[in-house]
This record gives structure tokens, sequence and C-alpha cells, in this order.
């Protein structure tokens, strides 16, 4: 019987604008070719240092500009972030706060510290603050492990006070759906754009 859902963030709480974020981080910050560090689920390089918490806020800005323009201010990195993110779809804000009544709701997402400045408001100014939202926050800077690799799976379960097979996860990347399945977890593969409330609903009523 599942008691519990793990999350993923960018992609399934939130939209992800990959195009959006890589024009920005060209065409403003002359950062040519972001495209060797950033994904839409699995980060390369400095980024994936920034992702498993090798990294911090000041540290990727100071590698970021040896990558951009000259002149290229923090600022301007954090409008070109920006851009990688929308906003959480009303829907998606319904889902969580009726699910919430019956179910500990729970974030389980690589992440980093530049990301969250970002995301931390604009979830905020969904109505879906984090520290309200959810029981936990499982990210991997803070966590220092990245999906899909087991330990991080393992360590989420036993911080969240159930058993693998009461939680489910839901992910949009097929990788991480097969971590979370190696770990007992029943974990389900979320297409962006389809109805998150349609998967949610079926996955907990086939237990």
């Amino acid at each position: 019987m599942i008691k519990a859902i793990f999350f993923d963030m960018g992609g399934v709480l939130v939209d992800l604008h990959l195009d959006l974020c890589v024009k920005a981080y060209r065409d403003i910050a002359g950062f040519k070719n972001i495209s060797d560090f950033i994904d839409p689920w699995h980060q390369r390089g400095f980024m994936k240092d920034l992702e498993r918490g090798a990294l911090d806020f000041d540290g990727y800005m100071e590698e970021c500009k040896r990558h951009c323009a000259p002149g290229t201010n923090t600022e301007t990195i954090l409008y070109c972030h920006r851009q990688f993110f929308g906003v959480p779809a009303p829907e998606t804000v319904k889902l969580i706060h009726d699910l919430s009544k019956d179910f500990d709701l729970s974030v389980l997402s690589n992440n980093n510290s530049v990301s969250m400045s970002i995301l931390f408001p604009i979830f905020q100014g969904a109505g879906l603050p984090f520290e309200t939202s959810f029981k936990h926050l499982f990210f991997s800077y803070e966590m220092r492990m990245l999906k899909p690799d087991a330990e991080i799976f393992h360590a989420a379960i036993a911080q969240s006070g159930y058993k693998a097979d009461e939680i489910l996860f839901i992910d949009d990347s097929a990788s991480n759906v097969e971590g979370g399945r190696a770990a007992g977890m029943k974990s389900v593969l979320y297409t962006p754009g389809t109805s998150l409330k349609s998967l949610v609903e079926t996955s907990i009523a086939e237990g």
C-alpha cells in the first residue's frame, strides 16, 4: 500500500526549458559551449560537481565566468539560468495540496544551490512553498549523492521512515526510475506534457 510519494522536481513539478536556457547562456553570457555541461537530467563537468555538492554557489559562479564573455557578472548568469525553469502549473499545485491530505510527500531531486536560489521563490509565488508542502527535501547537492546511484535512494528511503514498497517515486528520467525500482520503490516514468494527476492516481490504485 502506498503511504508516501517522492517527486522529482524539474520536468515533473515544474517544466524545464533547456533550449531557452542554452540560448540565454550563449547569446547573453557568451558561454558558447554550454551544451557540453547542461542537460535536463544529468549534468556534466563542473555543473555535475555543483549538483553533487562538490562545488558551492560562489564556486560555480567563479567557474562559470571563466566560460563566459569578459565582464559577465553573477546577475547575468542567474538571469540565464532562470530561463531553464517554468512555473508550477495550477493543476500541479492543486494536486500536491490534495495529495498531502492523505500521503507524506517529498522531493527527491538532482539539484544545486544555484537552481534552488531561483526555484525557492518560484514555488513560493506559485503557492507551493517547499517547507510546508513537502515533508522531506532530498536534494543531491545537500546529500552529496546523485540519482540514479543506489545510495541516494536508500538514504532517502531510510530518512522517510517508510518501507521502500510503501513509496511511490515519480521521475521523468528512465535511468532514475530504474534506480528507484532497484531500491524497491514503486517507480514510474512521467512524460512531460501528460497528466501528472492521472499518472499518480493510476499508480496509487495499482498499489
